[in-house]
């Protein structure tokens, strides 16, 4: 029977490795959607950021800085560049006309629908190593942790 100290050092060694895996797989992943890709001048960023609006509405910029985590300025580079492509429209919010809501056009519904069906089908061969039963294990292990840390 391990000690009682053992078992914390191999408790601490398998949150170690797996930070490093998942680390790993976002890289694989990345890789993944990065291969072959046919999106334009679209950047996995930008699709995503393409995601989050359609998936929002119209939101302003400070809740797109606040979703990815960067600065204002950062976020209105981020949009900026999609706006200049037609991908996104800065529209004039009606009830408080100092702000600026981001909307998604008809072309960036375009993008977007492609990108995530591209996306769709990296992620089924990335995942086809797994069985059914550990997909849906590891999808239950994934809706735990992001339900715990919302």
């Amino acid at each position: 029977m391990p000690s009682r100290g053992t078992t914390h050092a191999r408790a601490r060694a398998d949150l170690s490795e797996i930070v490093s895996l998942v680390f790993l797989m976002g890289q694989s992943l990345k890789e993944r959607m990065h291969k072959g890709i046919d999106h334009g001048k679209c950047t996995l960023l930008e699709l995503e950021a393409l995601r989050y609006v359609e998936a929002e509405g119209r939101p302003l910029m400070s809740e797109i800085a606040r979703k990815f985590h960067v600065t204002p300025p950062a976020a209105t580079l981020l949009i900026g560049g999609l706006v200049r492509e037609k991908m996104l429209a800065r529209t004039v919010d009606a009830s408080d006309r100092r702000s600026v809501r981001i909307a998604l056009t008809k072309k960036g519904k375009l993008l977007l629908a492609k990108g995530m069906a591209r996306r769709v089908r990296e992620m089924k061969k990335a995942f086809a190593v797994l069985t059914p039963e550990e997909r849906a294990m590891f999808a239950e292990i994934l809706r735990k942790i992001t339900k715990t840390n919302q």
